[in-house]
């Protein structure tokens, strides 16, 4: 196969040049031709160049169906509303949630059993209207299963779980309300839509830190104080977003106007787009969690695009789906 990338020094990133919290490096695009790295310009790192090649692939699932091995179970879900799922980044343990009124909070752990994996059922908790899911990191607080749950109606909980020897139910830590009673959405919209614990290189916030969408409201909490947000910031037309592993206080939004990057420590709002290949709805997003500067985003004209933040435009397309993507990772 023909290589078809090329570099180029980085001008202007995203479309805007006064942000200086983002680092300015050797950016890739496409180009007809062949490799053309100039003297002055230094050689793209090795791994990076090794996971270009892989990615601007053709994708093809049939080489990988003789290594897939799947495994199902039945969620005791009564009003068939499943919503979201939450694995623990340490723990063998998953969460499901359901939009249900009650018993809607289904707690598994996977557990080894004569050399297989199996899930066993852990615990079910009542707290209604689940629409999103997250696990707490390890050492955020005292107990190590402590999930953060968002509802229906503008409430996020916090949980503690208890282990498999704890006979003890499940305890509710702290209590967030979004509502603003001036500004309260409808509908769909009044879902916490998605949620996620900030990473720990953040040290622009607490360690115990949480982001929440909100309608079209995106919300940093400090876990240790439920009265008010740290930050509250309306964006139109955002429908998800993923923060940074890795750079303080940056998050990847998706939407209607496509993928974007907001930085939650300036006064200036601003969000910060490609103009190139950025014209379709984006309808996930996520960053790499080996490369600080690669952003992956799914969109509504069926394509995967992977971005490096240094650069105006994607340096790969993935091909193959025939619907909506709503899942990336």
């Amino acid at each position: 196969m023909e290589p078809i990338l090329a570099l180029r020094p980085a001008d202007d990133i995203l479309g805007y040049r006064q942000h200086a919290q983002l680092e300015r490096h050797n950016a890739l695009r496409r180009q007809d031709r062949g490799v053309n790295v100039t003297k002055r310009l230094p050689k793209i790192n090795k791994k990076d160049e090794a996971w270009i090649r892989e990615l601007v692939k053709p994708p093809s699932l049939e080489d990988l169906r003789p290594q897939l091995q799947t495994e199902q179970w039945q969620v005791p879900d009564p009003s068939c509303h499943l919503t979201c799922i939450s694995s623990h980044q340490c723990l063998p343990l998953v969460a499901v949630g359901s939009g249900a009124q009650e018993k809607n909070l289904f707690i598994y752990e996977m557990v080894e059993s004569r050399g297989a994996t199996q899930i066993c059922h852990r615990q079910t908790v009542s707290l209604p209207h689940i629409y999103s899911l997250s696990w707490a990191p390890l050492g955020r607080f005292n107990s190590n299963s402590v999930i953060a749950s968002g509802h229906r109606n503008g409430v996020v909980h916090l949980i503690s779980i208890p282990d498999s020897a704890n006979p003890f139910p499940a305890r509710i830590l702290r209590k967030f309300n979004h509502i603003d009673p001036l500004r309260a959405p409808f509908g769909p919209s009044a879902r916490i839509s998605h949620l996620e614990f900030t990473s720990a290189v953040w040290t622009c916030v607490p360690d115990s830190s949480l982001l929440t969408l909100y309608g079209e409201s995106l919300y940093l909490w400090d876990m240790s104080r439920n009265d008010r947000p740290l930050m509250s910031q309306k964006i139109d037309t955002v429908n998800g977003f993923h923060s940074s592993p890795f750079r303080d206080g940056i998050v990847a939004l998706n939407g209607a106007f496509g993928i974007a990057l907001y930085d939650v420590r300036t006064k200036s709002r601003g969000l910060l787009r490609p103009k190139i290949a950025n014209h379709s709805d984006a309808t996930a997003v996520k960053w790499s969690p080996y490369n600080s500067n690669w952003v992956a985003s799914a969109h509504e004209d069926s394509k995967i695009r992977v971005w490096d933040i240094r650069a105006a435009q994607p340096f790969a397309e993935l091909y193959g789906h025939s619907d909506i993507i709503n899942a990336v990772s």
